[in-house]
């Protein structure tokens, strides 16, 4: 039955009407971005059972995960046999999430192998039209609900509905500042205009503070562009801030609440705040935490949370797993410090979440080297290859105070599929055949 569905996407996908747009990887796209664990994974064995040649094409990218998922099982295997049993589940979690990871950026890189640059181009664009789609269905329903053409006058929570095709809003507005970042770049004004109301309308103020933040910055020290354009764009920049505060003056204002704490830096910081002191401090606590970390899901990261059995309804509490190293720390500001008299949010602000205490704390300067080495490096090798994927690693590095971005795939795959599209445009078609791994 497997065989037959395959078939019959190969027809369609051979089809004179239909060769514009590599559908099998567009399906694979939306299903591997969605916040369901189950569609990720269904999206994932579809690919691979339809193109399982995209493994003899891996990118240099992919050595980053081939390290990561090698030294997760050296290591975690130590963890495993010499410290407790019981970490098994978490192990296995971990190795899936990297391994998914590994296999969807091998099908990025053989999607730019086999298509030419307008089927590429096509294929890109429709997923960014889906995704605007939804956007405006889930407009016109907060319009009902709230009984108002602009329901961010009557809830600053109206943002968190405009999620498109993703787990939340937060996940929408990094996808859509990197779609505003290409299409800008690339004179596509219409897409870019869009791209940018999205962004806008999801009203997560974390994203908004980092990407308007450090894309200015990323403009005034770190590119050529001319002067008078930079000021136009600093222009640009606080009419948006004025249009957003007339849209949402309540989101601005909890905003500026906490970055006033964050500036204050005394008893009242923000947890995220705090969770960062606490990697710091377990960091350097000894040789053995600073050179090899705690390990995949021991200190700080999405399987961590998911494996303790506090975090989502799904994970049977049977098999639950807290690891000291955890438990000492994050998890803390997660079950007890929530509760405090004068901060009580679970909130961006207040979560520990991030991927700097994950791969700090798990992977200690092992993981840091690897990720630097194999990944950051791609673009100072590659830059003069590069135009808005300068842009949008930045603003990344920004986002990855946020969350543990590499553990939901969603914003991760987007990334990696932009950059590919830059680097290879740019490099052009005669040295397609030089993409792979090395190059």
């Amino acid at each position: 039955m497997t065989l037959n569905v395959i078939n019959k996407f190969s027809k369609v996908h051979k089809s004179p009407k239909n060769w514009q747009i590599d559908f099998p990887f567009l399906i694979f796209l939306i299903l591997a971005v969605q916040g369901n664990l189950q569609l990720k994974l269904l999206g994932l064995i579809f690919i691979l059972l339809y193109r399982t040649k995209a493994f003899l094409t891996v990118h240099y990218l992919n050595l980053f995960y081939f390290t990561i998922i090698l030294y997760h099982i050296l290591y975690g295997s130590f963890n495993l046999f010499f410290e407790t049993f019981s970490y098994l589940p978490s192990y296995l979690m971990v190795l899936f999430f990297w391994v998914f990871s590994f296999c969807a950026l091998a099908q990025i890189s053989f999607f730019f192998k086999i298509n030419d640059p307008i089927k590429i181009e096509k294929t890109i664009n429709l997923f960014f039209y889906f995704n605007i789609f939804f956007v405006v269905i889930q407009y016109i329903l907060i319009v009902f609900e709230f009984k108002s053409i602009n329901p961010y006058s009557v809830s600053n929570s109206a943002g968190d509905f405009i999620k498109s095709i993703y787990s939340n809003s937060s996940v929408n507005l990094i996808v859509m500042s990197f779609f505003c970042l290409m299409y800008f770049m690339k004179k596509e004004w219409k897409k870019a205009l869009a791209a940018t109301i999205v962004l806008i309308m999801t009203t997560y103020m974390s994203g908004l503070v980092i990407f308007l933040g450090l894309l200015l910055v990323s403009i005034y020290f770190f590119s050529k562009i001319q002067l008078k354009y930079k000021f136009l764009i600093l222009l640009f920049g606080i009419g948006f801030l004025f249009i957003f505060k007339e849209i949402s003056p309540t989101n601005v204002t909890y905003a500026s609440r906490y970055i006033t704490r964050i500036i204050k830096n005394d008893e009242n910081t923000p947890y995220k705040i705090k969770s960062f002191w606490q990697t710091f401090d377990y960091w350097t606590s000894s040789v053995d935490s600073f050179i090899f970390g705690a390990g995949g899901g021991n200190f700080s990261s999405r399987t961590a949370f998911i494996t303790s059995g506090d975090y989502v309804s799904w994970y049977p509490n049977s098999i639950s797993y807290v690891s000291p190293e955890f438990g000492d720390h994050h998890f803390g500001i997660w079950k007890h410090d929530f509760r405090n008299p004068w901060d009580n949010i679970n909130n961006t602000a207040n979560q520990p979440f991030s991927f700097y205490n994950k791969i700090i704390g798990e992977y200690g300067l092992v993981g840091i080297c690897l990720f630097l080495v194999f990944y950051i490096n791609f673009f100072v090798r590659n830059g003069k290859y590069l135009t808005y994927s300068k842009f949008m690693l930045i603003v990344l590095l920004g986002y990855f105070l946020l969350d543990y971005w590499y553990e939901y795939f969603s914003i991760i795959i987007i990334f990696e599929l932009l950059v590919f599209n830059d680097y290879y445009l740019n490099k052009g078609s005669k040295s397609k055949i030089n993409y792979e791994m090395g190059n």
